[in-house]
């Protein structure tokens, strides 16, 4: 038997600026990933979430959109237990559909209209704190993991 000949299997040799360059970006986007893990990290270590939102809409071709907003402040100026309280056992069931009206007849710039109707409809009582860094209060909003309200949009 007569076997045919082959050529010799070629090894590609990886250019060295391609190496640079994925090196260059590894390099980069550790410490910054690092810095952002950190910084989260102490962010939440100093935050308490007070008030948890769930909505819900179902959009004009059927389909049912959810979202949960977790709601934080500072623990040197931490919300008042009665507002904690009052905005916890709000009835939110019908605002997430409201706020789907709304926004069909507000747009605005693509991806602000589901915040702008967040101002319109979710609406905190007015508190104040003293603190070290003397009298206010601040307020924090963050989306949870798997919320999609503002997908749903027209």
């Amino acid at each position: 038997m007569i076997q045919s000949p082959t050529a010799p299997a070629r090894r590609r040799r990886l250019k060295p600026w391609l190496i640079a360059v994925v090196a260059v970006a590894a390099a980069l986007t550790i410490p910054v990933a690092a810095v952002n893990v950190i910084l989260v990290g102490v962010r939440n270590s100093l935050y308490t979430t007070n008030v948890t939102i769930s909505l819900s809409y179902v959009s004009d071709s059927g389909r049912t959109y959810s979202c949960a907003y977790d709601y934080s402040t500072p623990n040197s100026a931490p919300m008042p237990d009665a507002v904690a309280t009052q905005m916890n056992q709000r009835d939110w069931s019908h605002t997430g559909q409201l706020m789907y009206e709304w926004s069909k007849a507000h747009r605005a710039a693509a991806g602000s209209t589901w915040g702008l109707a967040m101002d319109e409809f979710v609406k905190f009582p007015a508190w104040r704190v003293d603190s070290s860094s003397g009298a206010g209060y601040e307020l924090w909003s963050k989306a949870q993991p798997g919320s999609n309200c503002e997908d749903g949009l027209p």
